[in-house]
């Protein structure tokens, strides 16, 4: 049985998010201005890669990127430097 692309998405940013977690808490206390921002890049002259029977196209990594900014942000808050 193969997974859904939410499945694949939630396997793949798993690891992530959990390593993300582990550099926020070591920062302690440290604020930052700003939520960091996560971006993919893939090289366009490979051939198109596939897991579990999904080929990873620019618009898959564009969910990615947008499900791990979203729990990046739910986890860390920014304050407002005045």
């Amino acid at each position: 049985m193969s997974m859904t692309e939410d499945e694949l998405m939630k396997e793949l940013a798993g690891p992530i998010i959990e390593k993300l977690k582990e550099v926020d808490k070591e920062m302690g206390d440290q604020n930052m201005s700003e939520v960091p921002q996560v971006h993919f890049v893939r090289n366009h002259l490979q051939l198109p890669t596939e897991i579990d029977g999904f080929e990873i196209t620019d618009e898959f990594l564009e969910k990615l990127e947008q499900y791990i900014q979203d729990e990046l942000e739910s986890f860390h808050k920014p304050s407002v430097l005045h």
